[in-house]
C-alpha cells in the first residue's frame, strides 16, 4: 500500500524543483551555524567538568535508604497499549525513612525464583530497588518477579520478603504467572529457591485483594516484626484512562519448617 500524503503537508518527490537559496541568505545560515557550535562546546567543557549525577537504581547509603513511596503494587500492574512496558501503574504512599544495614552485593540467601505448585506458578526473581519517580522497580516482564533488594530476604529472622510482578506487560504480549496469584487459597505451599541453591517453604496465611487507593505498603515494606513473605501484583478491573488496574492483589505467607 502507497504511503498516503498526511493532509495540510507538503509530499515532496524525487525530482520535484526546491527553491535556492540567495548568497546573503546562505551568508546568515552559516553564521547561525557558527554561532550554534560555539555555544554547543562551551556547554560541553561545562558539563563534562560537572560531577557525574547518580544512578537512580545505584544502592544508598544506610542514612538515607529508600521507602518505596508507591509501593511495590503501585508498579505491579500490567501494561496495556498505549503504557510503557515496564513503567508502574498504582497508587502513591507517603515515603517513609529508614535504615536498613548495607545491602550485600550477592546474598546468599537472596530470593531467585518462587513457586508456587497447586497454581502453577513458577516465576524467576530478580533483585530491585527503587526507580526515579520514587516507586519499586519491577521488572518489565510480566513472567519475572522483582525482589525489594532493601528489605529483608528469606534468609532474615524478622521483616518481609518482598516480591512482586506485572500481572500483564507489553513486553511479554499477555499475562505472566502472577495472573494466578488471586487464586492462591490459605494453606497453599510457596517454594522459594534461595541464591544458595536450597529451598525455603513457606504457607499462605491470607489472600487480599483492595482498591489501590486503599493501599498500606508500611505495613508490607518492613524489616520488623515476624519473618514473612509478601507475593504482590495487580488486581481488579483495567481502567484505561489512567492507565492502571484498580486493585492490588497480595498473598502474605509465612516460614514452614524453620
Amino acid at each position: 500500500m502507497s504511503q498516503q500524503p498526511v493532509a495540510g503537508h507538503p509530499d515532496p518527490r524525487p525530482g520535484d524543483p526546491r527553491p535556492r537559496r540567495s548568497p546573503r541568505g546562505m551568508a546568515g545560515l552559516v553564521a547561525v551555524v557558527l554561532a550554534l557550535l560555539t555555544a554547543g562546546l562551551a556547554v560541553a567543557a561545562a558539563w563534562g567538568a560537572a560531577p557525574p549525577a547518580t544512578r537512580p537504581d545505584a544502592p544508598p547509603a544506610p542514612e538515607a535508604a529508600p521507602t518505596p513511596s508507591a509501593a511495590a503494587a503501585d508498579g505491579v500492574g500490567g501494561d496495556r497499549p498505549g503504557d510503557r512496558p515496564g513503567t508502574s501503574a498504582a497508587g502513591a504512599v507517603p515515603l517513609v525513612a529508614a535504615t536498613p544495614p548495607p545491602v550485600a552485593a550477592a546474598s546468599p540467601t537472596a530470593p531467585v525464583r518462587v513457586v508456587v505448585p497447586a497454581q502453577r506458578i513458577d516465576v524467576p526473581v530478580d533483585p530491585v530497588g527503587v526507580a526515579a519517580d520514587g516507586r519499586m522497580e519491577i521488572p518489565p516482564l510480566a513472567e519475572r518477579g522483582g525482589w525489594y533488594r532493601f528489605g529483608a530476604d528469606p534468609g532474615d529472622p524478622a521483616g518481609t520478603t518482598v516480591v512482586a510482578a506485572h500481572v500483564d506487560s507489553v513486553a511479554s504480549g499477555g499475562t505472566g504467572p502472577f495472573v494466578r496469584l488471586v487464586d492462591v487459597r490459605p494453606g497453599d505451599r510457596v517454594e522459594v529457591t534461595l541464591a544458595d541453591g536450597s529451598t525455603r517453604a513457606y504457607a499462605v496465611d491470607a489472600v487480599t485483594r483492595f482498591p489501590k487507593t486503599e493501599a498500606r505498603w508500611p505495613d508490607v515494606f518492613t524489616r520488623e516484626g515476624p519473618a514473612r513473605l509478601a507475593l504482590v501484583t495487580c488486581g481488579g478491573s483495567f481502567d484505561r484512562a489512567a492507565r492502571s488496574y484498580t486493585d492490588n492483589v497480595l498473598v502474605v505467607a509465612t516460614p514452614v519448617g524453620a
